[in-house]
């Protein structure tokens, strides 16, 4: 008797031990820097061709320059937006879909797409080394960033009002 107590608090041990749960991997992406945004074509756009934002741990940033993704990777001249609740945008880290890592930088389901018609744009930068940029057209995405997308353009709606 005392041997399958021992088994069974063993195997207990294991069972739990060898369970991840989401929340540690959104611990993880918290804290992490997400770029964020959208933006017209460059062959259609004069003046104001992009919302990009940045939040991190604790802020919400806005790109001040109106300058559009161009590299892999987006250098933009970002300022503090004093009166935002963080909490309000946090979600968009904790919700980026995990499926994404998984893609290459560049566009998603669209080999062929350039920056000339515009899209959104998302790069993800934590601090253990990984850094990975997409972009998507609103017609043409993956299944899996449906809901994303949705959460996307209300939050980009909501800072483009402010």
């Amino acid at each position: 008797m005392k041997k399958l107590i021992l088994f069974l608090n063993l195997l207990t041990l294991l069972i739990l031990s060898g369970c991840s749960s989401d929340d540690d991997n959104e611990n993880t992406q918290i804290n992490g820097t997400l770029i964020f945004g959208e933006f017209a074509g460059s062959t259609i756009c004069s003046g104001d061709c992009s919302s990009i934002y940045k939040i991190d741990a604790e802020n919400v940033y806005k790109n001040i320059d109106n300058d559009y993704p161009e590299n892999t990777f987006f250098e933009g001249n970002f300022q503090l937006i004093s009166n935002v609740n963080f909490q309000d945008y946090q979600q968009l880290i904790t919700e980026l879909p995990n499926e994404i890592f998984d893609e290459p930088n560049g566009y998603l389901d669209c080999t062929d797409c350039t920056n000339e018609n515009g899209g959104f744009y998302l790069e993800y930068q934590d601090n253990n080394g990984l850094h990975k940029s997409w972009r998507f057209r609103n017609a043409i995405y993956p299944d899996y960033i449906e809901n994303y997308r949705s959460l996307l353009l209300d939050k980009i709606a909501e800072l483009n009002s402010l």
